[in-house]
């Protein structure tokens, strides 16, 4: 997809970045050594036993205004372009 072709419709700016956010749980299993089955020497926050996604969040964000779009838009201007060489503004 060319992200180029896309404005902020607040202040024009071509300069758009696709964000990510998500909010995990980590757990791990509580032993003698140290938290955690993989931990046997150390407790090393990266080595659990189990990761649950709680949330997610995918959005577009401009470097100038900081203005937030959703993904959808862009993945809905992408299909309906067929490729065409068209300016979009959101």
């Amino acid at each position: 997809m060319d992200y180029e072709k896309y404005n902020c419709p607040v202040c024009k700016n071509k300069n758009l970045i696709l964000k990510h956010e998500a909010s995990y749980i980590y757990s791990y299993v509580m032993d003698s050594d140290a938290p955690g089955i993989k931990n046997s020497e150390i407790f090393s926050p990266f080595l659990y036993d189990r990761r649950d996604q709680t949330s997610s969040n995918e959005y577009i964000e401009c470097t100038k205004c900081k203005t937030k779009y959703p993904y959808d838009v862009f993945k809905d201007l992408d299909k309906a372009s067929n490729n065409e060489n068209t300016d979009y503004i959101i």
